[in-house]
């Protein structure tokens, strides 16, 4: 019985797995949408969210621009109190050379947990430049997913995954 475990094993190994998540999120960034199973969609979901929320950690403007407005909550949410009070003590000083080389080191560290995950760094650059500013206001919820029906020869449900407009 496996209560209290948490995750899907889609009757994989554990690195099997792990690369198939990475796959799969690495195409839905690619293309934006990809057809896949829908107990795939379902465990990959939360996981490309995940990557999405880091993506929009990694750019230092807008964390200098949330620390010039004061935004403690935002902030906040993303890093530590701690981290998020230090980003608006350094703008409420005018130190801008402080307050933009650590936002740029705190990006830099957002951008390389991107890295990490995804499988192919052009698509990293383009989920932290171009698809991540579209979501900037979004608290969360970046994902849809569409049931297809019953695939033809084994009759696996289908699934469409995409990121929302």
């Amino acid at each position: 019985m496996r209560h209290r475990k948490a995750g899907r094993r889609l009757n994989r190994s554990s690195g099997h797995r792990q690369a198939l998540y990475r796959n799969l999120m690495t195409e839905l960034f690619r293309h934006e949408r990809i057809k896949t199973t829908e107990a795939k969609a379902r465990a990959v979901r939360s996981q490309a969210e995940r990557v999405l929320t880091k993506a929009r950690k990694a750019r230092a403007e807008r964390l200098v621009e949330l620390a010039q407005q004061r935004d403690e909550v935002k902030l906040s949410a993303w890093f530590n109190a701690k981290r998020a009070q230090q980003l608006i003590d350094l703008a409420d000083q005018g130190e801008e050379e402080a307050l933009e080389k650590m936002a740029q080191g705190m990006a830099l560290h957002a951008r390389r947990q991107v890295l990490a995950t995804l499988t192919d760094k052009e698509i990293a650059h383009k989920l932290v430049e171009e698809i991540a500013p579209r979501f900037e206001d979004r608290p969360g919820g970046y994902t849809r997913m569409f049931k297809l029906g019953m695939r033809r020869g084994d009759a696996a449900k289908m699934a469409l995954l995409e990121l929302v407009e």
